[in-house]
């Protein structure tokens, strides 16, 4: 139960950090926020792979799936930061 509330908590703060928010327009938040995720999954989920791989080869057994969606979420975490530093500098 202590994993699950902890990846619960992992993937509210991936969701915090992923919103692009634009006051008094829902639905321009709703988009932005889609079209973000839908270009930044995919580098979570290569770099998630990178390591799974590395961590099957190096340990002989896959990892299990809380810790590669753990993985998954901190590394969506770290990229949403420097996505946020670098939307947050370009402006």
């Amino acid at each position: 139960m202590k994993e699950y509330l902890a990846l619960s908590g992992l993937f509210l703060v991936y969701l915090l950090c992923a919103i692009r928010y634009f006051p008094g327009r829902p639905l321009d938040t709703l988009l932005a926020t889609l079209e973000h995720l839908l270009s930044s999954v995919p580098f979570a989920l290569g770099f998630t792979l990178v390591f799974v791989s590395l961590f099957t080869k190096t340990a002989g057994s896959r990892p299990s799936i809380i810790f590669t969606a753990r993985l998954f979420l901190t590394i969506g975490i770290i990229i949403e930061f420097f996505f946020g530093l670098y939307h947050y500098l370009a402006t």
